[in-house]
């Protein structure tokens, strides 16, 4: 809602334009941007597949390659597997034979990252490694045919049984060779020596749905996982591994009988298809075999089941390739064999070299896409719609076309020059936009205008990550009318907008937000005279004809009215000035010196503006305990989190206490700033170091029984344990280095001993040193990323700390921390506690 009363509706993601419903057409939504374009795509792809030919294209074990250019591949007309790529012709490697023996010709092939060559054949996989630090090894799981693979990125091989359509992981190794030790029958061993042996293991809840034939499986780098699958009747599907299920992600417009695909990045695929040329005079029965281009699809759309995907723009030719598949290993960009001369005769189905797929052309993008966004409801009959806000970038030769239809029926409207479509109001953005394909458009639709801020809202730096250029990128404005109506105001209960962006194949505009406001702050109806309102209505102000003098004296007024009510808005949203969420970056310093906070050196804004955002609680803080943990926390990422309800069985926490928080799914370690009441008012900080168990500052007279108990120590000795030392003692170890007993020290001890007699001097002493100890904090660090900078901590603890407090800053290296859990009762373990695991019979093995 603006400064004038009027509500506002905004579109600006990709459920709400129509692209994850499907309803957009020829649109894209760049999730990492957040910006809506038109689509990358070519026209389903017209080509003449040959069944045939695919099958027995995918029937081929995959070819492989290692990193440093090698690869191999099964000869069908040898029966045996070739290596190549190290230098001139080829080199034949021995697979170990099957027992029982079996078809000597694999299924598949894949390379993984450990340097192992995996071979599928007879429905197991065999291990051959390359580096020869083991030896051959066959793995099988019962009632599960590995028939085709792709190498796992953490190790290992995805298996896939085509019959059943069922996922498998393989991973473990065999044990390594080693020189002969002969067995002492004295001592324990291990009934397995090897810790992880190889295992296939199924993946219960990754299957295909029944009737999807799989055809190739294929792994990415960063480690996600595809499967291409055949449709009785339709085009082929993707099907991708999301957690332990396999979701359908979309078909392949016109393609039906695909044999092989790999990952292009992380977010791509590249697919092979046949191809079978028409018969020519020259060649009355050509023969089928790899069509002409790969054919690559985005995958960045979330799954869907009825999902239909067009390839991207780009084009990418294959040169020369072989009768064969994608080599079948990890690789940021597709890799395939080429097939060169072999005895001077050119054969497709013997490689001579590799080559990465690449696109020859930049990207084509749809020439228009289109969606209808609405109904947009105001609750009012009649109602008058006012404007329209566009953060958006249109580069030359594209444009925005925005059709505004409004009545009172709310029935979802035909789109604009469909049979039996309503009157729609075009409004154009952008110099190129034009309205020449719309014979009965009218000649003078309005045009939005460029602003020189991003955004109306009172300083805000809008949605839209372009750059601001004047009259191309930033936001434009419109005021909503019928252009070429005798009353041009767009009036109605429900309001439809039909977004069109246009371009030339080689541009395309980029659509951050679209805002609408409703119903219409009119000066003319608000400040003039009766006299000056409009007085034609019903058809004759849906007449073609010129505007009526009233009606221009409204959108007159309306190009005076816009730049005002967003001053006027800044004057009310000044106070958004002092808010630390909403203030500018370059106004935080000005904004952190006002209330006495010197900003750190160097420091990130965002860490700034946390601090700024938690100053209402840390002042009061300020020289506790508590203060400095809220510091440290804030130095080291922690976020302030408000809103939340008390357990009201559980003791209230105090401020600058450490709690748990409970959001439903996990509980999260929390900094308490103000418990609140139960009304969910209470203020906490979260993702610190503080909280993570990355910082334990612990106060120096809370250590008077520690010392008390273990005989003394000096806090200044760094190889003291209490100190983080390594030394141990001759006596008993609790954890890490808690000391229970240390002869070398008996002169210390006599301080402390309870049946010792101690004269007043002595007493004195013991007196002076825990008062020593009463105005000393020891900060206790453990390495990580959060607490790389010791020297920012350093100056964060002793800027919290009172002036008469001694802070000691040591970098811990161990997990347990002397007396800091047993007698301080601080949570001391440093880093994230060993998961408790499940015991399975027959798997789980203790040692």
């Amino acid at each position: 809602m603006d400064v004038n009363g009027l509500r506002c509706w905004q579109v600006a993601d990709a459920s709400g334009f129509g692209v994850d419903t499907g309803e957009a057409a020829n649109l894209h939504w760049r999730h990492d941007a957040r910006l809506l374009r038109l689509d990358k795509q070519q026209a389903p792809p017209a080509i003449a597949e040959d069944r045939a030919y695919a099958q027995a294209q995918a029937l081929k074990p995959s070819p492989v390659a290692d990193p440093g250019g090698s690869f191999a591949w099964w000869d069908g007309g040898a029966g045996t597997l070739r290596a190549a790529g190290f230098g001139p012709g080829s080199t034949p490697i021995m697979l170990p034979a099957d027992t029982p023996p079996g078809l000597a010709q694999p299924t598949d092939m894949a390379f993984g990252s450990d340097d192992i060559l995996y071979v599928a054949r007879n429905d197991g996989v065999v291990m051959t490694d390359r580096r020869d630090r083991f030896a051959d090894a066959r793995v099988d799981l019962d009632g599960f045919r590995a028939q085709r693979l792709c190498p796992a990125n953490t190790g290992g091989v995805w298996a896939l049984d085509r019959v059943d359509g069922e996922l498998a992981l393989l991973t473990g190794q065999p044990l390594r060779r080693a020189g002969f030790a002969p067995r002492n029958a004295a001592a324990f061993a291990p009934k397995e020596p090897n810790p992880q042996p190889p295992r296939l293991r199924l993946v219960k809840t990754a299957v295909l749905p029944a009737g999807h034939e799989g055809i190739a499986i294929a792994g990415s780098a960063g480690g996600r996982v595809a499967v291409l699958a055949w449709v009785p009747g339709g085009d082929a599907a993707v099907f991708t591994l999301e957690g332990r299920h396999l979701r359908r992600r979309f078909s392949l417009e016109g393609v039906r009988f695909p044999y092989s695909f790999s990952w292009d990045g992380e977010d791509r695929i590249a697919v092979l298809v046949s191809h079978k040329p028409p018969p020519t005079p020259e060649d009355p029965a050509p023969a089928a075999g790899p069509a002409g281009q790969a054919y690559v699809y985005e995958l960045d759309l979330p799954p869907s089941e009825t999902l239909a995907a067009r390839p991207v723009g780009e084009v990418h030719p294959l040169l020369g390739i072989w009768d064969g598949g994608f080599v079948n290993a990890l690789s940021d960009v597709p890799v395939y064999p080429v097939a060169g001369p072999t005895g001077g005769v050119i054969r497709r189905d013997t490689p001579t070299s590799l080559r990465r797929l690449r696109a020859v052309s930049r990207a084509t993008y749809a020439r228009s896409g289109r969606v209808t966004l609405g109904p947009f409801d105001s609750g009012q009959s009649g109602a008058v719609w006012h404007r329209l806000q566009i953060e958006a970038s249109v580069p030359d030769h594209a444009g925005l076309r925005i059709w505004a239809h409004a009545d009172d029926g709310g029935a979802i409207p035909g789109a604009p020059g469909t049979p039996g479509a309503p009157d729609w109001a075009p409004h154009l953005v952008g110099a190129a936009a034009r309205l020449d394909d719309q014979p009965d458009a009218p000649p003078d639709a309005p045009r939005a205008s460029w602003c020189d801020t991003p955004s109306e809202f009172p300083f805000s730096p809008g949605l839209s990550p372009c750059p601001i250029v004047p009259d191309r990128s930033g936001r434009f404005t419109v005021l909503l009318q019928r252009a070429g109506k005798a009353v041009r105001r767009v009036t109605g209960r429900y309001l439809y907008l039909h977004i069109e962006l246009t371009g030339d194949s080689l541009v395309s505009p980029e659509l951050a937000a679209i805002r609408v406001y409703g119903s219409r702050f009119s000066y003319r109806d608000r400040y003039l005279p009766a006299l000056y309102q409009e007085r034609v209505s019903g058809l004759d102000a849906d007449a073609l004809a010129a505007a009526t003098p009233p009606d221009f004296l409204d959108r007159f007024l309306g190009i005076f009215e816009a730049p005002l009510t967003e001053l006027e808005g800044q004057v009310a949203g000044a106070w958004l000035l002092t808010d630390p969420g909403a203030t500018p970056e370059h106004a935080l310093p000005w904004l952190a010196r006002w209330i006495g906070i010197e900003p750190a050196k160097g420091a990130a804004t965002d860490r700034l503006r946390e601090r700024l955002r938690a100053a209402p609680w840390t002042a009061r803080l300020h020289g506790t305990l508590g203060g400095m943990l809220a510091s440290l926390e804030l130095a080291t990422g922690g976020m302030v989190v408000t809103g939340g309800v008390l357990d009201p069985d559980g003791r209230p926490p105090r401020p600058g206490q450490r709690a748990l928080a409970d959001n439903g799914d996990t509980e999260t370690g929390v900094l308490v700033l103000d418990p609140g009441t139960d009304d969910g008012s209470s203020a906490m900080l979260v993702g610190g170091a503080v909280t993570r168990g990355e910082i334990v500052v612990v106060e120096g007279y809370r250590l008077r029984r520690t010392f008390a108990t273990i005989l003394g120590a000096d806090l200044q000795d760094e190889d003291d344990p209490l100190t983080l030392g390594a030394t141990e003692s001759g006596n008993s170890i609790l954890g890490d280095t808690l000391i229970l007993g240390d002869s070398a020290r008996r002169e210390i001890t006599a301080l402390f001993a309870a049946d010792l007699p101690q004269s007043r001097a002595d007493r004195a002493a013991v007196a002076a040193f825990f008062a020593r100890l009463a105005y000393r904090v020891m900060v206790l660090v453990r390495p990580s990323p959060r607490t790389a900078d010791l020297i920012r901590l350093r100056e964060a603890a002793e800027a919290a700390a009172p002036a008469h407090v001694e802070v000691t800053l040591f970098e811990a290296s161990r997990p347990l921390i002397v007396g800091a859990s047993s007698l301080v009762g601080v949570d001391s373990f440093l880093s994230p506690g060993p998961p408790v695991k499940a015991v399975r019979v027959g798997r789980t093995r203790v040692g």
